[in-house]
């Protein structure tokens, strides 16, 4: 008797286990939907006014935690960055390993721009990223994926 009582206890007890687990996955899972609600992507249409909409360059910027990340041109990126009005500044970007030959040098001026852009621009669903002369570093369109 002893043991069929630590057996149903056991049991019981077990079953509210794995419904605290899934309580906690469907939230998980939530928050993962609401830390997706909080991302703005952008694809990159031109760097330094050279047009670049083929490359399928993208930067995100996720509002929640002041983190930017996306595709370079061969790596992904990301980096923290603050805003406060206009201004923006970026973090030190840390990007894949990934060597491409045919893409190195636009990812150098890629990353090279982050140390150049001091404002942000929003326009409709467009992004200016422009120096502290107030010239375009990098424009962008929004992207409703």
């Amino acid at each position: 008797m002893k043991y069929l009582i630590f057996f149903l206890v056991f049991t019981i007890s077990s079953i509210n286990t794995c419904n605290n687990k899934n309580n906690k996955s469907t939230t998980a899972s939530e928050k993962k939907e609401q830390h997706q609600s909080q991302e703005k992507k952008f694809f990159i249409i031109s760097l330094y006014g050279k047009d670049i909409s083929d490359k399928k360059l993208h930067i995100a910027f996720n509002e929640e935690d002041n983190r930017t990340f996306g595709f370079s041109g061969c790596n992904t990126f990301s980096c923290k960055y603050t805003i406060k009005d206009k201004q923006i500044s970026f973090g030190f970007p840390m990007s894949t390993k990934i060597y491409c030959e045919k893409e190195a040098a636009l990812e150098d001026e890629f990353f090279k721009a982050f140390g150049a852009i001091k404002t942000i621009n929003l326009e409709q669903d467009s992004l200016f990223l422009k120096d502290s002369t107030n010239t375009t570093i990098v424009s962008g369109i929004y992207a409703k994926d």
